[in-house]
């Protein structure tokens, strides 16, 4: 039996209201499997989120390269002076135009994508359908790959104060010399870690107790502990009572009024608070469609209120919504194209900070895992020092961590090392194909490199499994007790 959606006369397969990477991944993914796919993206906002992405980690990687040389290793040459702001600005423009040129707009169309540069919006007469200023769009299914810009908390006067975010600071023509960074986001902890170490005097302000409050609160002091050694001022539990905008003629001024103190003034404010989707010209609630002020709710088949829109990207929101993986993007898109079938796992997703070193997180936290399986979740550390990779490059901050139940399943996993970007994409693999520890020690890994961490801790576990008193100890001494008798 055929239903309306099935008869009904439909432009494409699928349509997709973009604005991010992961809209014209799915356009192009979509096409290449034969779909007939629109993609409806508001002018210049496709490389929006990139460049954001593109200012984090260029200017870690600025700071990396501006960090003194760990003064235990006499071997490695001085570290440079901080680099210039000008040659960030150049790097971040560059990389933006020539990353991902199969996923710019004429390589779409080319592909077999009807791009339309338009604003959109869902129209629900006389059937569902996105509206530009010059089309209707009709499909079968309908992906919402939306962007997202930082809430304006309701503080008195920052409306009316000019502030700077991870958008705009790439478009300053000198750095930033006195900056207070006003939320405790992952895009904030990064940017003032990264403005310190090129030489700005940088305040990090939060409302909340901690930073990281996804995290343990030992992996929240760490991070804290990497702010403050790189010269940050970090002010957790503040309370506002008002901004004010001092500037003169000559000079930029932001005043900032304690409750509990003398008001402080700073050269620069840089927004960095929870993000929210772009969602006040779409017209959501007129076809049924359920939003929250940080995030557009969705089921584990990424499907929203309305079953026949679906969503993915940072518009899903989350603390590690803008440096998580693009898995959501295929679950998606083929929910919408095929039948609804395919499942996000979120455990299985990845979180990554643009510190230096740079923290990853996958999974369960400790405090997580032992809530859920008590004593059978066991925690597992071991130092960066102990990897002769790290002592070579003369980069011995940071650790790796692992959550692992008794029987041998990864159930979270937390690294701090300059290539932590790297090492947890591996650890994240193992996990969703739910490999066992002791199968681990049969996979081929590198000796002296960075990844030599896994099968040390593989090692740990397993001295875990192997202390006297457990029964495959009591067995194993039985048994050679029994081979040295025969001997005899």
């Amino acid at each position: 039996m055929q239903t309306t959606e099935d008869t009904m006369t439909v432009d494409y397969d699928g349509v997709i209201i973009g604005g991010t990477l992961q809209g014209r991944e799915a356009a192009a993914l979509g096409a290449r499997e034969g779909a007939r796919m629109a993609l409806v993206e508001p002018p210049g906002s496709g490389l929006t989120q990139l460049r954001r992405q593109l200012t984090l980690q260029i200017l870690a990687q600025a700071a990396a390269a501006s960090r003194p040389a760990s003064q235990w290793h006499q071997f490695l040459p001085p570290r440079s002076t901080p680099v210039p702001w000008a040659e960030v600005r150049q790097r971040v423009a560059g990389y933006t135009t020539r990353a991902y040129p199969h996923l710019s707009l004429e390589a779409l169309a080319i592909a077999g994508v009807d791009v339309v540069p338009e604003q959109g919006q869902l129209s629900p007469r006389p059937q569902l359908a996105v509206t530009t200023a010059k089309r209707r769009l009709t499909g079968r299914r309908y992906l919402l790959c939306l962007d997202t810009t930082p809430t304006v908390p309701q503080i008195p006067g920052l409306a009316q104060t000019p502030y700077l975010t991870v958008d705009t600071l790439a478009d300053l023509d000198t750095q930033p010399q006195d900056v207070v960074v006003l939320g405790g986001s992952a895009d904030g902890i990064a940017i003032a870690q990264s403005l310190a170490l090129l030489g700005s005097r940088v305040t990090l302000i939060s409302r909340h107790d901690r930073l990281l409050p996804t995290e343990d609160p030992a992996m929240a002091t760490f991070v804290e502990s990497l702010l403050r050694a790189a010269g940050v001022t970090v002010q957790v539990s503040v309370k506002i009572d008002r901004i004010c905008d001092r500037t003169l003629t000559d000079k930029t001024s932001i005043e900032i009024k304690w409750t509990d103190r003398e008001p402080q003034r700073f050269g620069h404010l840089l927004l960095a608070t929870a993000r929210q989707p772009h969602i006040s010209s779409l017209d959501l609630d007129r076809v049924g469609i359920v939003t929250h002020q940080n995030y557009i709710p969705v089921d584990d088949r990424l499907q929203t209120t309305h079953p026949r829109v679906f969503a993915c990207g940072p518009a899903l929101g989350g603390y590690w919504a803008e440096t998580t993986d693009h898995q959501d993007m295929a679950v998606g898109l083929r929910n919408a194209l095929y039948f609804p079938r395919r499942q996000l796992m979120s455990l299985h997703r990845i979180g990554h900070l643009h510190t230096v070193p740079g923290y990853a997180r996958l999974g369960f936290t400790a405090t997580q895992a032992q809530h859920w399986y008590g004593a059978d979740a066991q925690v597992l550390q071991i130092s960066l020092g102990q990897v002769a990779n790290t002592q070579t490059s003369g980069d011995i901050t940071g650790f790796c961590r692992w959550v692992v139940h008794r029987d041998g399943r990864l159930l979270g996993a937390q690294l701090c090392s300059s290539n932590a970007s790297e090492l947890i994409q591996p650890l994240a693999r193992l996990m969703q194909q739910g490999i066992r520890m002791h199968e681990w020690e049969s996979l081929p890994w590198l000796p002296h490199s960075l990844s030599e961490i896994i099968p040390q801790l593989v090692a740990l576990w397993q001295q875990h499994r192997w202390q006297p008193g457990t029964w495959r100890r009591d067995w194993a001494e039985n048994w050679f007790n029994w081979r040295r008798s025969r001997c005899r």
